[in-house]
């Protein structure tokens, strides 16, 4: 052997050793642990930074850092996407040792009753409801409605004619086919139409006759007095229980004879089988947090309601707020194309192309200024088509957890290497230390460098 050759060996064996033996006292430390945490925790928001729920997260952070309410950092991992399912999934499938903890509102109900996912709440340990901001429909100021009902007869009246922002699949859409349901024969023309700043600017616009607006929306867009009506908004409805301080001249829809409640509440879970004493311990933090005095402020500049449950008060809610979605879920079913098919079949075409076109360069033994595939690639097609089968089947891996992370990625690099490396046997060795090295080394580098949560 050449001196190179046995350097990389004994540097390769020596690495990997010390990562085997980092996971082995990582595992160690992690089944001998006696005492609640004793590590950072993940709470992930599965929403972009900046956002209400980043923003509620953050502020909650800041009491429980205050106060010393933890012993460990918390990390706060943004995960967007999917209306909040992608940083749902990477909790529920999370191991119940309560280092990952999901924040999240009432969208994880209705992800499922909108079929975008196929679990709700039941995946999940609930921890404590922190905090809840009231909802409130807004028209125009010139608008001739003048309240709730008026809305609604309208809609019943003129079917399909009063347009009513409403983002689909999101729990302000499910409310509003509550609405509809109160009065037999109302129809609103429901309108997905964006963020908040999206739907107020179609209202004054005139392209929305009405839509769901937080109350901290609600008081942030609303104009000062003397402004035109046709350039400001009117709230014809809260969606609470009770009135709110903030507007104590709008009356809730209950006032009205219109049986519909909708706060964005804020709720806490755990992965399903969190030992139940970590969940009281969660809920004893959140508990003390909501009583700093830094979160109380932050609260009430935000116009969020310093609300806290727990226990069977806290299952009580989920259950009437499932309950109410359900009976207006049946409303959901329409047909959606699948999507996942389409793309699949799109690539399979594309794929197929790519190949066709190798084979017949190889056939017609022309050569290309500027070939589209690499050499090893142009002349066998079949190792294209193996390399992204691999590759597809690790992206399914870490999409479901069937495999942990350093495993699969090694797995990864020693085939997909092996199918580019057909005809050099002696390289092997050096091949299965590589692959080995990136799956740990990723793993090491990710988790503890970055503080970054993985597959």
């Amino acid at each position: 052997m050449k001196i190179p050759t046995i350097l990389w060996h004994v540097a390769s064996v020596t690495a990997i050793a010390a990562l085997i033996g980092w996971q082995v006292l990582r595992s160690t430390s992690e089944s001998a642990e006696t005492g609640y945490p004793e590590r950072p925790i993940h709470i992930v928001v599965p929403y972009d930074a900046g956002g209400g729920s980043d923003t509620f997260v953050r502020i909650l952070q800041k009491g429980i850092s205050e106060d010393q309410l933890l012993d460990q950092p918390l990390v706060i991992i943004n995960q967007p996407g999917g209306s909040g399912t992608i940083g749902s999934r990477e909790v529920k499938n999370a191991d119940p040792d309560g280092y990952k903890i999901l924040c999240h509102h009432n969208a994880i109900i209705t992800a499922k009753l909108a079929e975008t996912v196929d679990y709700g709440p039941e995946a999940f340990e609930p921890i404590a409801m922190t905090g809840e901001m009231s909802m409130v429909i807004l028209v125009r100021d010139d608008s001739p409605i003048k309240n709730i009902v008026d809305l609604l007869q309208t809609a019943k009246d003129k079917p399909s004619t009063v347009r009513f922002g409403a983002n689909k699949g999101a729990p302000a859409y499910f409310t509003t086919l509550q609405l509809q349901k109160a009065l037999p024969g109302a129809e609103l023309s429901i309108v997905s139409a964006g963020g908040g700043a999206d739907r107020y600017s179609k209202i004054l616009g005139g392209h929305l006759e009405a839509g769901i607006f937080s109350l901290s929306e609600y008081l942030d867009f609303r104009g000062v007095e003397g402004t035109p009506a046709d350039e400001n908004i009117r709230a014809i409805a809260l969606l609470s229980k009770e009135r709110h301080e903030s507007i104590p001249d709008v009356p809730t829809a209950t006032e009205m004879e219109i049986p519909v409640v909708l706060t964005n509440a804020n709720y806490w879970w755990a992965p399903k089988e969190t030992p139940p004493e970590i969940l009281d311990f969660w809920a004893n933090v959140l508990a003390k947090a909501m009583q700093n005095e830094t979160v109380l402020t932050e609260l009430a500049r935000l116009r969020m309601d310093p609300s806290y449950e727990r226990d069977s008060e806290l299952q009580e809610r989920l259950d009437n707020s499932i309950k109410q979605f359900n009976l207006v879920a049946e409303q959901e079913q329409t047909w959606l194309p699948d999507f996942t098919v389409y793309v699949g079949i799109l690539l399979a075409i594309f794929l197929a192309w790519a190949v066709l076109e190798a084979i017949m360069r190889k056939s017609d033994d022309e050569p290309a200024a500027t070939p589209l595939m690499s050499e090893p690639f142009r002349k066998r097609p079949d190792i294209a088509i193996v390399c992204f089968g691999l590759l597809c089947g690790y992206v399914l891996l870490l999409s479901t957890g069937w495999l942990p992370f350093a495993i699969a990625s090694a797995a990864m690099v020693a085939l997909i290497g092996g199918q580019m490396m057909r005809g050099a046997p002696a390289r092997w060795i050096v091949l299965l230390e590589l692959a080995v090295l990136t799956g740990l080394g990723s793993q090491f580098i990710f988790t503890e460098v970055f503080v970054t949560p993985l597959p």
